[in-house]
């Protein structure tokens, strides 16, 4: 027998409130396809053989820890401008989400493949959901410095994870775009 205690399941969310609070830590409900619409109706042209690969590995990444692959994907969408980049992180630094791009012209942390830099970056969101151990060997070099179930819900990452005062609403207007094709 197990000596851990086991977790209770994870939520099933809906996005379409925008005054209920959505946990970090729930259940995903996009499909891969789902994904690869929601991205294709703002970014029309974008590589489908790369879209459909990193919405599989967001969904699977996510699911392994616990997290939600929607929310995940949809702050993607946020961070890197739909993949277009244009700010201080590069497409070619695998960096998701800009963990550690601080503005300024700080370029921050660089990871080895698109698996490492999804993984970083959910292993990151789960840093702040919850305090459960990682299910995965930790790739996310500033997952030590987050206070662990710091940020439970999406809006707490706003001042947390960018200092933008719409960060939240702005991952939460995405999902409910995504909501409409699920």
């Amino acid at each position: 027998p197990s000596c851990q205690s086991p977790q209770p399941p994870l939520p099933t969310v809906k996005y379409d409130d925008p005054y209920r609070p959505i946990p970090l830590a729930s259940l995903g409900r996009a499909q891969v396809h789902h994904l690869v619409q929601f991205f294709t109706a703002t970014h029309p042209n974008p590589d489908l053989n790369q879209l459909n690969a990193i919405a599989r590995i967001y969904i699977e990444e996510a699911t392994a820890e616990g997290i939600n692959s929607d929310i995940a994907f949809c702050q993607m969408c946020l961070e890197t401008n739909y993949l277009r980049y244009g700010g201080d992180v590069k497409p070619w630094q695998y960096n998701f989400c800009g963990l550690g791009a601080t503005g300024g012209g700080e370029p921050g942390l660089t990871f080895l493949s698109v698996e490492v830099g999804i993984r970083a970056h959910i292993q990151h969101l789960k840093a702040y959901a919850n305090a459960q151990p990682l299910k995965k060997k930790c790739v996310d070099p500033r997952f030590s410095l987050v206070k662990r179930a710091s940020a439970p819900y999406i809006e707490d990452l706003t001042g947390k994870w960018a200092s933008d005062p719409q960060y939240a609403a702005k991952i939460k207007k995405k999902l409910q775009a995504l909501e409409t094709l699920l």
